[in-house]
């Protein structure tokens, strides 16, 4: 039977009316994929997906009246690393335990998740820490976003996740999984599947937060890059490649990585392979921007300071130039290098590197639900979609920066923040 208000609605909608229905209401609606603004929409969710979206009627009651907001799709930031403490000092994320490290890992979801960001790729973890919270996430045990992960790095000797400032007899191997070769690295590959990842991420060049790493140098061959390539699709996984420098970047696309992450020295050979391969480019410059300025307050080491200062223009070249060819450029913000919750920050640079707030804003939505093969499931809102909003002051097509301010953000149905 149905009770009397729901039979009420029901009568003056002509509409079935579930009591686990949800309305959403706000002045204004985003619609990421039109790239135009809905006045007055009202959102039906039913079980945690959108069924409908229309105009509000005079008069309409809904369960969540936003007022003068705009509402947004979830965001998706495809390059975070949740376990840990940000602005750590080697020292000290050497001596925190694996338990410490998961805890901060879930405040780390809530800040996520309160600013906006609905669903996350979490890029490199330890001790399947990242599989223990993505779990927990799915399960309602605490609140965070939807995630996907990687577990361990898989590193060369003496690339950017092997610890080479430790004398030779201390061994630690907590976030990168080290393997040369192609059979070690296959081995490493079906490892990380076997406990739970979801992403194979490989280390292919040196990197910015390493010690005895050089960002332009590659550090594997296109050989050992496919054997990962070809081993994690047999698995059903994409690769993510973190790829500082030009030969690596090339090395990595030739092989068929899905995504290079950093991609901070593109040049005009790598633009053209990345369109001819359909991948994705994850530049990240807020992080590098961010230690510029934090600096040793921030813990940061003087050899991240000073790497943070070569890549950080070339990686904003290397920015503006994807832009300009029209390359698949994901939103991903290394969020762990610095503090979480800060992952809306970058939207303004990818708007002052040429991107309109539009554009900047699917790079956070539909093209990362592409890179993620979510389509139409996340980072969109139409019917299908996961019941994923969130209300911002003002209009984000004028000023993209009141996304750093959500007001109200929902994930699968349920209220979650800010």
């Amino acid at each position: 039977m149905r009770s009397p208000t729901l039979l009420v609605l029901w009568l003056l909608t002509g509409l079935p009316v579930a009591a686990d229905t949800l309305t959403v209401s706000a002045a204004r609606l985003l619609d990421v994929e039109a790239g135009t603004l809905v006045r007055q929409p009202v959102v039906r969710i039913e079980n945690g997906l959108v069924t409908a979206i229309a105009v509000r009627r005079e008069g309409e009651a809904v369960t969540h009246d936003l007022g003068d907001v705009t509402l947004l799709p979830g965001l998706i930031d495809v390059h975070v690393h949740l376990i840990g403490r940000a602005e750590e000092t080697p020292y000290e994320s050497l001596i925190e335990t694996t338990a410490r490290a998961a805890i901060e890992g879930v405040a780390n979801a809530s800040a996520t998740l309160r600013a906006g960001f609905t669903t996350v790729r979490d890029l490199g973890s330890r001790d399947v820490a990242d599989v223990a919270l993505r779990d927990a996430i799915a399960a309602g045990r605490v609140p965070g976003p939807r995630m996907l992960v990687a577990g361990k790095s898989i590193s060369s000797t003496g690339g950017h996740g092997d610890r080479n400032d430790l004398p030779e007899d201390v061994v630690v191997q907590r976030i990168s999984a080290i393997a040369d070769g192609p059979d070690e690295i296959r081995r490493r590959v079906r490892e990380n599947c076997k406990r739970g990842a979801d992403w194979i991420k490989v280390l292919a060049t040196g990197g910015v937060m390493s010690a005895g790493s050089d960002p332009s140098m590659a550090d594997y061959t296109e050989e050992e890059l496919r054997a990962a390539v070809e081993t994690a699709r047999s698995k059903g996984k994409d690769v993510a490649v973190h790829a500082h420098g030009t030969e690596g970047i090339r090395r990595a696309l030739v092989a068929g990585a899905r995504s290079i992450e950093h991609a901070s020295m593109l040049d005009p050979a790598t633009l053209a392979l990345a369109r001819e391969h359909r991948a994705f480019v994850v530049p990240n410059p807020f992080t590098n921007a961010w230690i510029l300025e934090r600096g040793a307050a921030g813990g940061y080491q003087p050899y991240q300071i000073e790497k943070s200062r070569q890549v950080y223009e070339r990686k904003l070249a290397s920015l503006r130039a994807a832009i300009q060819a029209g390359i698949q450029v994901a939103y991903g913000t290394d969020s762990g290098v610095q503090p979480h919750g800060m992952n809306a920050r970058q939207l303004r640079v990818f708007v002052e590197a040429g991107m309109s707030p539009l554009d900047a804003l699917r790079s956070a939505t539909l093209v990362n639900a592409r890179l993620l093969r979510r389509e139409g499931k996340v980072g969109v809102l139409r019917p299908g979609a996961f019941a994923d909003l969130v209300a911002v002051p003002g209009n984000p097509l004028e000023d993209v920066t009141v996304v750093e301010r959500p007001v109200f953000v929902m994930q699968d149905g349920r209220v979650v923040g800010p």
